[in-house]
């Protein structure tokens, strides 16, 4: 797989274009270039199928927005996730609890509104 391909799409998949890109880099935002640096260090081949990770887990693209592609990865398969920006809604509910009740109840919703949250 070519990172460079698997990122462009990734980004086109989001609804974004090289364009929307703010930097490209770790996730805690301490190393970071411009998509134009970018497409040089990204265009690399790469072994995307199960083994071993090869591309740095902490790997983000950002865009403009906020959004971000994020790698994700499961047993050695790794890939791009879009990750879109962060919006408080303008009505929510308060909560009390944040600990785990039971191995099914693992929201939020689940824990402090175990009955509303199994209606429909």
């Amino acid at each position: 797989m070519n990172l460079l391909d698997e990122t462009k799409s990734a980004i086109s998949r989001s609804k974004h274009s090289a364009d929307d890109v703010r930097f490209v880099g770790s996730r805690d935002e301490k190393l970071g270039i411009p998509w134009s640096q970018a497409e040089k260090v990204l265009d690399i081949d790469y072994d995307d199928g199960y083994g071993s990770q090869e591309i740095a887990a902490d790997l983000v693209v950002a865009f403009t927005d906020g959004g971000f592609l994020r790698r994700e990865e499961y047993d050695g398969s790794e890939w791009w996730e879009y990750e879109p920006p962060f919006r408080v809604p303008t009505s929510q509910k308060p909560f009390k609890l944040v600990k785990l009740t039971s191995y099914s109840t693992r929201l939020l919703v689940d824990i402090n509104y175990p009955m509303e949250a199994t209606e429909e």
